[in-house]
């Protein structure tokens, strides 16, 4: 497939995928080109399996049309504005009433997801229990980012990262999951649109959970959000999640929640240092970041 160069409006190249929104005439249209090789994507055929039993509810799902393993094209949505465009953008950090739908929303959704009966797909989905399909892979990419992670100044925040080293907890559950559930890859619509799903499989929901938490973790770091305002946050999305996933999450589980979003982001700026270099910035960074995962451990009691 090509694209005009005018029609094209947003280009966001990654380690492991290139992603390309382009404007059509019914609106703005997602294309993922997978520039690795090592991660297991869904097909079409288990891209409509999932959405067979795919909740929507909170949020919008929408599934990919799967032309190759190399290139994916989701339907047009009305905007080409991603929801990390606004949560990490400091004019928004007073917008309570928007945060509070957009959280509630997607913890609704997720929390549905994660409680759906996974009988019917389990031979369908693949497992994702060793993490994402790209950083569970072998790939050149995946080792990269790997030792990207390694050369992170971790020293700077310990507690965060004694965290992230601890193997916790195994799962309590496996469930489908998103596999990429992040800011990034959800429209700026109402409601929100959750793109991606080519790395769904069978996996632990809080790994889900903690991918986004991590994100608003960060956001708050880099937008100045006061500490209450991030608690009331985290407690929102949380409550929210666990009255749609029909149980509380228990102590382990909240141990392991925290340990997950600390990896998270760990991960997350690996990946941005083995993409474009290192960033002296992340020396004042990622203390700033710690003070805010210390408010998820808060909020959960872990």
């Amino acid at each position: 497939m090509t694209v005009a160069d005018e029609n094209v409006v947003r280009s966001i190249r990654g380690p492991f995928v290139h992603r390309i929104c382009m404007r059509t005439a019914h609106g703005y249209r997602w294309i993922e080109h997978v520039q690795r090789s090592g991660g297991t994507y869904l097909d079409d055929a288990r891209i409509a399996a999932l959405f067979r039993v795919m909740p929507q509810v909170g949020a919008a799902a929408v599934p990919p049309r799967v032309e190759n393993h190399a290139l994916a094209v989701w339907n047009a949505v009305s905007t080409p504005a991603l929801l990390c465009d606004r949560v990490f953008d400091a004019a928004f950090i007073g917008e309570d009433g928007w945060w509070y739908g957009v959280l509630s929303g997607l913890a609704r959704f997720l929390g549905t997801l994660h409680r759906l009966p996974v009988d019917t797909l389990v031979n369908v989905l693949p497992d994702r229990s060793a993490g994402s399909a790209w950083l569970a892979s072998d790939d050149e990419a995946s080792a990269g980012v790997r030792q990207a992670r390694d050369r992170l100044p971790s020293h700077l925040t310990p507690l965060m990262a004694e965290e992230a080293r601890r193997p916790g907890p195994p799962p309590r559950d496996v469930t489908i999951v998103h596999g990429r559930f992040s800011t990034g890859i959800c429209a700026l619509t109402a409601p929100v649109a959750v793109l991606g799903w080519r790395e769904a499989g069978i996996g632990d929901p809080l790994g889900d959970v903690a991918y986004l938490i991590g994100e608003v973790l960060e956001a708050a770091a880099l937008t100045g959000v006061t500490p209450q305002v991030l608690h009331i946050r985290i407690e929102t999305f949380l409550t929210q999640y666990q009255a749609s996933l029909g149980r509380s999450l228990d102590p382990a589980e909240c141990g392991r929640l925290s340990a997950l979003a600390a990896g998270r982001v760990f991960d997350h700026y690996a990946q941005a240092t083995w993409a474009l270099g290192p960033d002296d910035a992340l020396r004042d960074v990622l203390p700033e970041v710690e003070k805010q995962w210390l408010i998820l451990r808060e909020v959960t009691g872990s």
